[in-house]
């Protein structure tokens, strides 16, 4: 279990969904000696119309997350993530022997239902080591960024930034040859940006840069959309989005 959890949102079967992972979690254990995946699953009383716990129960759930988190923790039961879609939330761990599960029961119904939730704990079988926690839980490349895009905007938000207000903003991408960026760079002209500046030789790291820029806003729907669109053509030509720079904009 690391510091470093983070949540994104998605849509799961439909419905709107919201994860929260540790993301650094393979660093700090070693996930091989934990090859048993479990679940605790349980229906939020107050859903909102996303399917969400209203604040007061979701303040409520984290607090009684927390408290299982430390418990199983104390047995060798590691928490890795969290779904939260369509008036349900599961919480998912990875324990050392199959066993365990009449810990995580225990303790599960002891916290739980002791606030009157009613707990459904199963196991998930998984066809390679931790490929639920790769393939369901971490998030892809357009959920990363958005995390970055949601830091960014807070710290403009601290510096009275107006979100809406367009201004320049550029962004950075890297790709394997000059090929790739070149092709890139066609394609993404015809969305209204332009090229700040390309490298014609690798850089320190072996790829080849390129930056672009645009007049866009930076609130968190509108950046959101921005950074999926360069994902999305940079990876047709295999390039790596590296992230962007807006100046601040004060509100008057």
């Amino acid at each position: 279990m690391s510091d470093n959890w983070n949540f994104y949102i998605d849509e799961l079967d439909g419905n709107l969904a919201s994860f929260v992972v540790d993301l650094d979690v393979a660093e700090e254990i070693n996930i091989k000696k934990y090859n048993w995946l479990f679940t605790v699953k349980l229906t939020v009383k107050s859903p909102t119309e996303l399917g969400f716990p209203e604040e007061i129960e979701d303040e409520l759930l984290g607090e009684l997350e927390y408290s299982l988190m430390e418990k199983l923790y104390d047995e060798d039961i590691i928490q890795v993530g969290r779904l939260t879609t369509n008036g349900t939330r599961e919480f998912f761990y990875y324990a050392k022997k199959e066993n365990l599960v009449k810990i995580i029961d225990k303790q599960a119904l002891a916290i739980f239902d002791n606030n009157k939730y009613e707990t459904e704990i199963s196991s998930i079988e998984e066809e390679e080591l931790w490929s639920f926690y790769y393939e369901f839980l971490y998030p892809n490349e357009y959920h990363l960024q958005q995390m970055s895009n949601r830091d960014l905007v807070e710290l403009l938000e601290q510096e009275n930034d107006d979100l809406e207000k367009l201004r320049e903003i550029q962004h950075w991408i890297e790709f394997q040859t000059l090929k790739d960026l070149k092709a890139f760079e066609q394609d993404i002209i015809k969305e209204g940006f332009k090229t700040e500046d390309f490298e014609q030789e690798k850089n320190e790291e072996g790829t080849f840069s390129i930056t672009i820029s645009r007049e866009d806003g930076v609130d968190y729907d509108l950046i959101d959309c921005v950074t999926n669109l360069i994902i999305e053509i940079s990876q047709k030509y295999n390039g790596e989005y590296d992230g962007w720079e807006s100046p601040v904009v004060l509100k008057k």
